[in-house]
């Protein structure tokens, strides 16, 4: 009987292990089940985290990237420069690209002389780009009234040509250029012969602004798109040792054509230009000058 009694309890005893196995079993697989369950949710979390940081670092998907394309006036080579900044209308003028570029066109349209030039471009680059008081004293330096204008010197047969050597903005206190400092050099070209000898070194001090508002005709806007203004301009010889001129052109021969009639002279308000109705000019230089004189009756709007 007490064997009987031991054995059953012994079975009794087994099954009850069993039984507590089976729950500790699945006790166990259950916090197993949910520790995997909230790894699963982190991992997820943290790449869905990761994926959003890079969208939005990489957005806009679509943008406008800016570039800047210059042309050299004489030699026609063109350079492209990807420009980089904040491009809202606020903050345009902090691109020192762009300043650069803006200061580079106006002292180099005001600087140079070329009669044909000036109608054609030069005039309009200056008088789009000047405040009133700049703009008079360009008006006064052309003026048929002043003696030592530059077509008393040079005439129709010779040029004067710039050469850019540097640019240095000013900054205001709050860090945004207002002004510059240019270092330039000027050759004198003579149209008869073909030859090109250096003339001067100077460096001239500038202020600028921006007006967004500047009202201008179309054509006009294409010259100044972002209203570049300057308010103050001074030109000094440059006594500071200047890099190597370039060397002197020697004259080329160049075949003879036919002689005709230089161009009627056009009066552009305050500035007139000078007459060249007594000199000779030849034949390839006579349709230049005659569209160039168009366009200088469209820069008198300007001012």
């Amino acid at each position: 009987m007490k064997t009987r009694t031991k054995s059953e309890s012994s079975r009794v005893e087994h099954a009850v292990g069993r039984a507590v196995n089976y729950e500790l079993t699945v006790a166990d697989q259950a916090r197993r089940s949910e520790r995997r369950a909230w790894w699963v949710a982190a991992t997820s979390c943290l790449v869905s985290l990761i994926l959003a940081g890079g969208y939005f670092y990489f957005l806009p998907l679509k943008e406008k990237v800016p570039y800047l394309v210059m042309a050299d006036a004489y030699t026609g080579t063109a350079t492209v420069a990807r420009l980089d900044g904040n491009w809202g209308q606020q903050d345009i003028t902090i691109s020192e690209a762009v300043n650069k570029s803006n200061v580079a066109h106006f002292v180099t349209a005001r600087e140079s002389y070329d009669i044909a030039l000036m109608r054609l471009r030069d005039w309009t680059t200056v008088y789009t780009m000047s405040a009133p008081s700049v703009a008079a004293g360009y008006t006064a330096l052309h003026g048929k009234d002043n003696p030592a204008r530059p077509y008393n010197t040079y005439g129709d047969k010779a040029a004067i040509r710039v050469k850019i050597l540097s640019i240095t903005l000013i900054n205001d206190a709050s860090g945004r250029p207002t002004g510059a400092t240019v270092r330039f050099q000027r050759t004198l070209y003579d149209k008869s012969t073909g030859r090109t000898a250096p003339l001067d070194s100077k460096i001239a001090t500038l202020a600028f602004t921006y007006k967004a508002n500047l009202a201008m005709d179309e054509k006009y806007r294409i010259e100044n798109p972002l209203g570049f203004q300057v308010t103050t301009y001074r030109v000094d010889n440059d006594y500071a040792e200047s890099p190597p001129v370039e060397p002197e052109i020697p004259a080329f021969s160049m075949p003879d054509v036919a002689e005709g009639t230089a161009p009627t002279p056009v009066s552009d308000g305050a500035a007139t230009l000078p007459p060249a109705a007594t000199t000779p000019a030849t034949t390839a230089t006579a349709a230049p000058a005659t569209t160039a004189s168009a366009a200088a009756s469209t820069g008198a709007k300007v001012r």
